[in-house]
Parts: structure tokens; sequence; C-alpha cells
């Protein structure tokens, strides 16, 4: 359940997601769903991240690759930015997001739309871990992270790390203990990548893959 207006104040919320196009998104669900159904999939799944993040009350952008001026991004809400993805990499985005997320708050947290099982209560207390520490994660169980939080951010958190693997955690908290920085791990949770991760998520969330 969502509770509306957690009032969080200078604080900014990312929500990395993809074009919706048949045949590039969700591709490791295509083989039993098919490009339709998956690309539904990934739009209510970016929907209901949207969703969460707007229940905080914090400033919200929506960052986008490839095209941010597809036509479904005009149905995520009148009081989101949308902002194009900039960069070769993964970590270069990432790094750009949020480094410029942070020229105007104190706080910013950048999310994914893969992990639906973030909730509003997760993203409340990862703005008041940046209280005490300079960033906060949320690990899942195939190894990478789904939430980034960051009061003071440097892309040496991202140096040398090999994504879409299961090392991917690993070698950020390599990099967080090599540069002294301090941090939090929320507990891990998990994404929906594979096939059964989306027969997961038909059983503990529902709504999502209702009618599908």
């Amino acid at each position: 359940m969502i509770d509306h207006a957690i009032h969080e104040p200078d604080t900014l919320i990312q929500v990395f997601t993809r074009t919706p196009v048949e045949g590039s998104v969700k591709t490791r669900l295509i083989p039993e769903l098919g490009s339709r159904r998956a690309c539904e999939l990934h739009q209510r799944m970016t929907l209901h991240a949207v969703k969460v993040a707007t229940s905080m009350s914090s400033k919200l952008e929506i960052w986008i690759t490839p095209d941010i001026n597809h036509a479904f991004f005009n149905a995520v809400g009148p009081n989101c930015q949308l902002k194009s993805q900039v960069g070769e990499s993964l970590a270069d985005r990432m790094s750009l997001a949020l480094s410029k997320g942070l020229e105007d708050h104190k706080k910013v947290i950048l999310i994914g739309c893969d992990c639906p099982s973030i909730n509003q209560a997760m993203l409340k207390r990862a703005f008041l871990e940046l209280d005490r520490h300079e960033y906060v994660f949320i690990p899942v169980e195939d190894g990478g992270f789904s939430l980034i939080g960051s009061r003071s951010f440097s892309s040496t958190i991202f140096h040398n790390i090999v994504w879409r693997t299961n090392q991917v955690m690993n070698q950020v908290r390599s990099n967080l203990k090599k540069n002294n920085y301090t941090w939090q791990e929320l507990p891990t949770l998990w994404d929906v990548d594979e096939i059964t991760d989306y027969h997961r998520l038909s059983k503990e969330m529902p709504q999502l893959t209702h009618c599908l």
C-alpha cells in the first residue's frame, strides 16, 4: 500500500528505463512471452516504478534511452521531467545522471524498472541512510543492484565494472572500500530478467502480469 505525499525535501528520484519497442526490451523473456507481451510487461513495470517514485513527493526525473520522444512517455505523468540517457556505457549514463542531479539536490536516488518489489518504505529508508552514509544500495539476487543513492557521487565507484555479470555489486563494493567511501546496503531484492523471474512476479505481484 502506498501512502501518498511522503515528503523528502531537496531530494530527487531518477528512474532509468528504455523506450518500449517490441523486440528490444525484456529480450530474455521473448522466447516464452513473445515480443509484444514482453514489451507490455516492460511498460507496466516502468509505470509501476514511476508510481512508487511519485509517492515520495521528491522531484522526479525519467531517464530514457534511446528515444525520449516515444508516445508512451506521454503517459508517465505531468510531474515527471523526461531526460535522455547520454553515454556509451551504463556506467557513463548513470554517472552523468547522478552528477547532474546532485548539482541541485542534496540527495539523489536512481532506480531501474526491473525490480518492482522496490516500494515507498524502501525509498524512504534509502534517503534516511544518506544522512549517515555517502552511498546507499539495494543489491539484487543476480549480483547487481536495483537502487543506488548518493549525496556526494564520484564515478570512481564504477571503475572497471564488468556489467551484466554476477560480480557487479562485489566490484562496486571493492571500489567503495578502495576509495574509503561509506555506504549502506538495504535488504537484497530480486529483479525480472529471466522467465523464472516472470513466474515469480506472477505469484508475488499478479497485478503486473494480469491479462498480459
